[in-house]
């Protein structure tokens, strides 16, 4: 819900601009601000009401305060970096002459872009009507579709035998269960099943070891414990360890007994209690007195393994250090993905018995709970497979001769995808029908745009912001008109019981899904109009084959006879940028301008050494570009090139040329948009080179 309503919130900016260019157009930039703040409040007010993650939130405000800030914070930083652009060039041009367009692909985009939403207010009742078709879709899409949550759950055979039939539940890094697991897992077993909890006190840093002071006053004598361990009274029968009591008075825990324990017979023997002292002697335990009850083999119970192939002993922190940390620091969402992995647990001798609740009451955590007494094998199956597919939990389960480890996986999938494919097809139809009859309906408007200066995509920019305003624009009214339709209907109970939850990440797939299709649905228009842009078939330049190592063409691109030296000035600077210790398509040295007297009219030769990257292909050529007078217009000139290969293969040389013309076609078209007072101060450096050649 909260993401929900973050996304629809990043939709707002977009949306506020689109409709303040829509109704109203405002050519004040303060307007402009003005409007489009309007119709992102008023769109957060009706939210406010009708979203439920405002009632979930309890600064609903913040939210809007937020993206606000976002807003202004956004134009600011694009305003600052504008300054900072425009200072860098300045300088730039101060120090090397202008050598980029002055007008970048992304400003003449966004130009296009804002033309092409201008041009829906004129054509108010198609917009009208397109943005109602794309409002209903997107309500249906919302509708129609759903997110289903479920478990899956997963056998993985174990190697070793079964110590007892039944099932043991615990955390793959053996990490404390919270007590409802114990209570889940009661209303889950106890009809069927004996439900045996087991809990830890060990200690609370990973990497170090617990000391846990044990006291036996009468005969001063005192030892340690590396945990406590808190089982029940059906614990001595599980896996036999009533069998491994020592002495003919031990026994092992009743049901509800408290300050009692057992101990393992080494640990007595330090303590300087016997068999014979078995129920009567008391020990001193973090503060607290306890009757034994009982001594017990802890070598033996070393040997005892439970339905994990693991000693049933608390795990060992300080061999096992490194292996909890890395657990704990795992993402919990991953957790299920990861392997089972076996652990080092305490040898028994270091670890004292009480009952399970004194273990908790002492500040222990719950750690595994055994599941053991199943009526017969068809009953623990069928309640560990219910169990375990609504629990995140794995589950060692023994049948038989075998164990198998019951894991579960949480997993979604979107509902109702089909029911879209004929709404979605329509508006997509309906969208490519507006966008081609508006491709043709502005065929002279394309000619214009392609005279005054628009390249092919920046006429396809023009059409695909109107696809992106009719996606917009759609997709937030549907989602307004899709959440105010769900309160009608639940307030006067028209769908008997049923909700529509637009709330859930479902809406926000669906809506991508809308916008997709409106974009898609522009492509092949937006690919006509920039085909009707340029009607030549051959829309690239094409360069004639070279003659050995010479090649010789006219570059396509005509001088007037007053720009011809000022223009070999510019490229003499551009080319001399290109210095040794650049960073760009080729490398130069060597760049010359000779003045040569051929005839009536001057011609200009610019010669230079270029190597072409990359440089480790070894590709350079003496450069020639001579502009020269043409023979049929006079007034006019013409640029011939020359390359003269000096070291590389053909085949790279050739290919690697196409960036380098390529580069220098740019530049040609940069002198066009150079400011007739810069081209005077290159025509006067011009006459300078041609001074210094002495010709």
């Amino acid at each position: 819900t909260v993401y929900g309503v973050i996304f629809y919130f990043a939709l707002l900016l977009p949306f506020s601009f689109c409709c303040e260019r829509l109704f109203f157009g405002f050519a004040d930039i303060r307007r402009q601000v003005a409007g489009a703040a309007f119709f992102f409040l008023a769109i957060f007010l009706i939210m406010r009401f009708i979203h439920p993650a405002f009632k979930l939130s309890s600064s609903p405000y913040i939210i809007f305060l937020a993206f606000v800030i976002f807003a202004i914070g956004g134009t600011a930083l694009m305003m600052i970096l504008g300054r900072f652009t425009r200072a860098v060039g300045q300088r730039k041009r101060a120090a090397a002459g202008v050598h980029e367009a002055d007008i970048g692909r992304l400003s003449a985009t966004a130009a296009a872009a804002a033309l092409g939403i201008s041009n829906l207010r004129k054509r108010k009742l198609r917009t009208a009507l397109t943005v109602v078709t794309l409002t209903l879709l997107t309500f249906t899409a919302q509708a129609f579709t759903s997110v289903q949550s479920y478990l899956k759950f997963y056998q993985i055979p174990r190697p070793n035998a079964p110590s007892y039939e039944g099932a043991l539940l615990r955390d793959r890094g053996w990490k404390g269960l919270q007590l409802s697991v114990l209570d889940y897992a009661k209303s889950a077993f106890d009809n069927q099943a004996q439900v045996l909890p087991r809990s830890w006190i060990t200690s609370k840093v990973i990497g170090e070891r617990a000391y846990i002071d044990i006291e036996h006053k009468p005969a001063q004598k005192k030892s340690f414990a590396s945990a406590l361990l808190g089982v029940t009274a059906g614990e001595g029968a599980l896996m036999g360890l009533e069998e491994l009591l020592v002495g003919p008075e031990s026994r092992w825990f009743a049901a509800g007994e408290r300050d009692v324990c057992i101990l393992p017979a080494a640990m007595a023997e330090i303590l300087g209690i016997g068999p014979e002292d078995v129920g009567t002697a008391q020990i001193w335990l973090m503060g607290r007195s306890y009757r034994v009850i009982g001594l017990i083999d802890g070598e033996a119970i070393d040997h005892l393994r439970d339905l994990d192939n693991e000693s049933p002993m608390p795990v060992d922190t300080v061999a096992e250090a490194k292996k909890m940390e890395q657990m704990a620091d795992l993402d919990p969402r991953l957790m299920d993905t990861t392997a089972i992995e076996t652990f080092t647990h305490l040898l028994a001798n270091n670890v004292a018995f009480l009952p399970y609740q004194q273990v908790v009451d002492l500040g222990g955590t719950l750690r595994s709970i055994a599941i053991a007494g199943f009526a017969d094998r068809e009953t623990l199956l069928a309640e560990v497979e219910e169990f375990v597919s609504r629990v995140a939990v794995p589950l060692f389960v023994g049948a038989g001769d075998r164990v198998r480890v019951y894991t579960s996986m949480g997993s979604a999938s979107l509902a109702g995808i089909g029911n879209l494919f004929v709404p979605l097809l329509i508006a997509s139809l309906i969208v490519l029908n507006t966008m081609l009859g508006a491709v043709y309906e502005r065929s002279g408007e394309i000619g214009v745009y392609s005279s005054v200066g628009l390249a092919p995509s920046h006429i396809a920019a023009l059409f695909i912001a109107e696809a992106l305003v009719f996606a917009i624009v759609g997709a937030v009214l549907g989602y307004l008109v899709g959440q105010t339709t769900t309160l009608l209907l639940a307030h006067y109970a028209l769908l008997g019981g049923m909700f529509l939850n637009y709330s859930s990440l479902s809406a926000i797939f669906s809506t991508l899904v809308v916008m997709v299709v409106v974009v898609l649905s522009t492509l092949y228009p937006a690919r006509k109009a920039a085909a009707m842009a340029v009607p030549d078939v051959t829309r690239r330049w094409e360069f004639p084959p070279p003659d050995g190592d010479d090649w010789r063409f006219d570059f396509p691109f005509t001088l007037g006879k007053g720009d011809a030296l000022g223009s070999c000035a510019y490229l003499h600077r551009v080319f001399s940028s290109y210095g040794e210790g650049s960073v760009g398509d080729f490398m130069t040295e060597g760049v010359d301008f000779h003045l040569e007297q051929g005839g009536a009219q001057p011609v200009y030769l610019l010669e230079l050494m270029v190597w072409l990257a990359p440089y480790d292909l070894g590709v350079s050529q003496r450069v020639f570009l001579r502009t020269l007078p043409t023979d049929d217009i006079p007034g006019i000139y013409r640029i011939e090139m020359h390359l003269q290969r000096v070291s590389g293969d053909v085949v790279s040389w050739q290919r690697l040329n196409t960036s380098f013309l390529n580069v220098l076609r740019k530049r040609f078209l940069v002198w066009r948009t150079i400011a007739p007072e810069v081209r005077e101060e290159y025509l006067i450096e011009g006459e300078k080179l041609a001074q210094g050649t002495g010709v």
